[in-house]
This record gives structure tokens, sequence and C-alpha cells, in this order.
């Protein structure tokens, strides 16, 4: 039964807007077995911005779980994509994590997979209120609140949410991550400090040292050699998109060429790596089967 919990509240509370309804609850301290959700308020960032928390938990899970974090697409359905994972979890023995950025309080692609990096007027963001940064606030508070051990979190995305996975690694390199898979990216950041941001990193604040310690992130870009379509209604067609490849599959590996070329000209090492699923279009769900393979592993040496 998928079910919501309040459970064992904190003293402090949070008027949320919840399901087209105004109410006052409880954040949940504690997560119980099987499936649920809860709203996490950042008191590292956004305060006034919600996050549902869409999660399921196998039953008898010990201190020592690990945790994945999963990313929803451009349709903000965590709950679907949770259904989608319990299998997965259920079977490797993971908490499985998956934040929900609503339309209304994180509209557009600028305030999702684009990070809330810049204001609407272009001005820098702080880093406390990207949306990168909420997941590392998110494990924290999950690690606190049950006395989970984990120092590490994996961490999947497709499509939109592959775009999140990417551009996380890209512009918070020291997150605590364990594996990132990202999955079937419509379009990306290119790891070049010559192509102007979003496209790029110029003028993303990203520094060389920066780049240098996401290339030692231990990356994982997962292609569908069947997400071919030119015309996909997703799919971005700008110039700048569009001069990274003619569909999904062809971006995904102009990408991962780009990191190839960028780490040599540094003369750094690329712990990134890409993977091709066969016979598999933009299928969230198939390519999740391919993704759980690389997830669940023991600690990255770095």
């Amino acid at each position: 039964m998928i079910r919501t919990n309040w459970i064992k509240p904190i003293l402090l509370f949070f008027p949320l807007l919840l399901l087209g309804t105004t109410s006052t609850v409880y954040a949940a301290n504690q997560i119980e077995s099987g499936s649920g959700n809860f709203a996490f308020v950042d008191s590292q960032g956004n305060k006034d911005k919600p996050i549902k928390v869409w999660y399921y938990m196998p039953e008898k899970s010990g201190a020592n779980i690990p945790v994945v974090f999963v990313m929803h697409g451009t349709k903000r359905n965590g709950r679907k994509y949770r259904n989608i994972w319990i299998e997965h979890a259920e079977k490797k023995k993971f908490l499985l994590l998956v934040p929900e950025f609503s339309e209304k309080y994180y509209p557009g692609s600028e305030n999702y997979n684009l990070g809330n990096m810049f204001s609407p007027s272009g001005k820098p963001t702080d880093r406390s209120k990207w949306t990168y940064t909420a997941i590392e606030h998110i494990f924290d508070y999950v690690r606190n609140s049950n006395g989970i051990k984990a120092d590490f979190y994996s961490i999947y995305g497709h499509s939109a949410g592959a775009q999140f996975v990417h551009r996380l690694v890209l512009f918070c390199p020291d997150a605590r991550i364990n594996t990132a898979v990202c999955a079937n990216a419509g379009w990306y950041t290119m790891p070049s400090s010559t192509v102007e941001f979003p496209y790029g990193l110029k003028s993303s604040g990203s520094s060389v040292s920066e780049l240098k310690q996401a290339f030692n992130q231990n990356l994982i870009i997962l292609l569908g050699n069947q997400d071919t379509d030119e015309n996909h209604k997703y799919l971005r067609k700008t110039p700048e998109a569009m001069s990274q490849g003619k569909h999904r599959f062809e971006r995904g590996k102009n990408f991962y060429k780009s990191a190839k070329h960028e780490s040599e000209k540094l003369q750094t090492t690329l712990k990134w790596k890409i993977k091709t699923v066969k016979n598999v279009g933009h299928s969230n769900s198939k390519m999740a089967k391919a993704a759980i393979k690389l997830l669940i592993n023991k600690r990255v040496q770095r």
C-alpha cells in the first residue's frame, strides 16, 4: 500500500501547501519500511519551497543500508519514478529517495535541471539555494533522522533528471556521490570553458580545479542506442543544442568526447565512463534495469 508517513514529529513544524490545499503538517522524523513520502523543508536553502520526497524502505533495513537518489524527468512525476524503482530497491536492499521538484516552486528548466544557479536577472544565486545542493541537504536530513551510517549515496537521473545529475557532478564536484548515472539526457552542459553557460562552463563560475574534481567523480553516461528520435517533443532544438548532435544518443557520445578532450588538455584523470544499452530508446523503466547494475557497488576509490 502506498501511504504518507508523518511519524515521530520533531519540535519544529512548517505550513506547507500540499496537494492544492493549505495545511500545517509536521516534518517526518523517521522513515518506516514500505512506501511513503514526506515534505522536506530545506532550512539551509529554499525554506519557502518544500520538496516532496517519495521513498521506499525495504523491510528489516538496518543502519548500513545504501542510499540511492532517483531524479525524475520534465513531467515532475516523482511518484511514478519511485514506483518504477521499488522492485530494484527491494531486490538490492537500498533506501530509495525520489525528490520531486514541483513546477509550483521550481518552474521551468532554470529552476530544476539547470539548478537555480542564476536569478531571472542573471545574477548568481547563493550555492545553498541551488537544487543540486538540496540533494546533499536531504541526504544529511535522512541520515540524521534515521540513524543511517552511509557516508555516500548513488544517484540516477533520466532525461531531464539526467541533465540534473551531470550538472550536479560538474557544479558540486565535492558532493558525496558514490556512483552517478545520467541516462538519455536531452542536452548537456559541455565541460568546456569556451562554450557559454548553460551549454558550456563559460560564465558559470566554475573553476579549473572544480572541473578536475568533477572528472574524478564516478559518472556513467548511459545511452539507449535507439534514443534517436530527432523530432521528440521534449528534445531541445536551439542552435546550441543542435551543435551537440541531432538526437540524444549522438549528444551523449559527444558529451563524453568533450570530457575526454578536456581532461587530456588539463592532463588530469577522467573517471567518467560511457555505456550503451542495446535496443532501448527513451524509456526510463528500461534504462533503470541497466542502471541498477551500475549503482549498487562498493565504495569507489578516489
